[in-house]
């Protein structure tokens, strides 16, 4: 895999994402490790420090401008290789919030970031992906991470078949990932002529800010190995437009 753009890599699963892509087999020759405030990101600067295949950028999934300069920090060092792969990692929550509750605020806040926000990053290195796609062999040119991939971190609290053995509360974070899950599919059918692969992918319930440290079971490391280890696995068309759990499991949605 030649490059790897992770948001929301300053913590939590995206942290890990970077830790994890590093001690691999094959470690990427690029990780663009992308956050909304790198100055504050002091265990990634740490990462970035000692591992020159490591950059820190900004990335603020609300604001379009720090896509545009991300963008141009990545360019230079990819050329025509391009982009081979693209985690949306980054989103907001919304904690404990009813139908009743949920402002139409609220709702934009999360889908600012969550759909928006990822479809508008997604966008920005679409270029760059399809370079890669172009650019790289692979056996029967088949769609896989080593190709050209779009990876969306989404939820099982977006996957409406699971929804009514759920009781949180957390309405717009909800509905946003059943979006993301839907605008995945979308991304695997438009950009499929491309050969870039693009799945959508639920991390478990894991220790994290987000997740919860105390209860969740998974740590970030046995999430993402896992969610790793299924991405290795995925190949050809057939493969692309599913939500899939961090273990492997095909999520009805």
């Amino acid at each position: 895999m030649f490059s790897v753009l992770v948001t929301g890599a300053n913590r939590g699963i995206g942290l890990a994402f970077v830790r994890q892509l590093l001690s691999s087999a094959k470690p990427p020759v690029n990780i663009f490790a992308c956050c909304r405030t790198p100055e504050n990101a002091v265990e990634l600067q740490s990462i970035a420090n000692s591992n020159s295949s490591v950059t820190v950028l900004k990335l603020d999934l609300s604001d379009k401008l720090t896509y545009e300069d991300a963008v141009k920090r990545v360019e230079p060092v990819v050329g025509e290789q391009g982009l081979s792969l693209l985690i949306n990692n980054a989103g907001v929550d919304s904690f404990g919030i009813n139908v009743e509750n949920t402002s139409a605020e609220e709702a934009e806040r999360v889908f600012k970031v969550n759909v928006t926000g990822t479809l508008g990053v997604t966008l920005a290195f679409l270029p760059s992906l399809r370079r890669s796609a172009k650019f790289t062999c692979s056996d029967e040119d088949t769609m896989s991470i080593e190709k050209s991939a779009i990876v969306n971190i989404t939820s099982h609290l977006g996957c409406i078949s699971l929804h009514k053995d759920m009781n949180i509360t957390n309405t717009a974070y909800k509905v946003s990932k059943a979006a993301l899950i839907m605008l995945t599919n979308c991304m695997s059918i438009d950009f499929a002529a491309d050969g870039i692969l693009a799945v959508a992918m639920s991390p478990g319930w894991v220790q994290t800010d987000m997740g919860g440290k105390d209860e969740a079971p998974l740590t970030p490391k046995e999430s993402v190995c896992g969610m790793l280890a299924t991405l290795d696995k995925l190949k050809g068309l057939e493969a692309s437009g599913k939500c899939y759990g961090y273990n492997g499991d095909i999520l009805s949605w």
